[in-house]
């Protein structure tokens, strides 16, 4: 049986199945079986979930090419988050993750492609470790105290971050003067 990214290819006749060509369709479509049969092919079934959400992906690329990579980044360390606005302000994300997303947007500062994306890189990685000491009283830097509330000023100021993520750019400056 033929397969195309890794969906069985149902065709109609012996020398298409057998890798002939694709003379016969896809009569049986991509469920399994004969089309109408009920029948499913669960790896199928995966493997079309899968490259539905490559498309999607390719979608979202298409609508913010900064946040691109970063998103990317974050789904690969928090699979259920919807971007890394949501991984680093919702509140569920443990302090292994901050700290993973935290390397992870720092790498990206320095190997984004385009200024965008190495500055909202800059931003996430602040926010992470806001995040990581507002929500689990944790320091999860070297960083100077100095520096930190310079970050969090600069997070919390900045009207291109969606306002949860400015909250937590303040709530970090008020931790960080009790963390002292």
């Amino acid at each position: 049986m033929m397969e195309f990214f890794g969906l069985p290819l149902h065709g109609g006749d012996a020398d298409a199945q057998a890798g002939g060509g694709f003379e016969g369709g896809f009569e049986g479509g991509f469920d399994g079986g004969a089309a109408g049969s009920g029948a499913e092919d669960k790896s199928g079934s995966h493997a079309a979930q899968s490259l539905g959400d490559t498309l999607r992906w390719a979608f979202e690329l298409d609508e913010s090419p900064a946040i691109a990579g970063a998103t990317f980044l974050t789904r690969e360390i928090i699979p259920a988050a919807r971007d890394p606005f949501e991984a680093i302000a919702g509140g569920v994300a443990t302090l292994a993750q901050l700290e993973d997303l935290k390397g992870a947007y720092k790498m990206l500062r320095t190997t984004g492609a385009t200024a965008p994306e190495r500055s909202l890189a800059a931003r996430l990685y602040a926010a992470t470790i806001a995040a990581a000491l507002v929500r689990h009283g944790a320091l999860i830097t070297r960083q100077s105290p100095f520096a930190l509330a310079k970050a969090f000023e600069e997070l919390s100021a900045d009207r291109e971050m969606p306002e949860r993520i400015r909250e937590l750019g303040m709530m970090a400056l008020d931790a960080l003067a009790k963390h002292r």
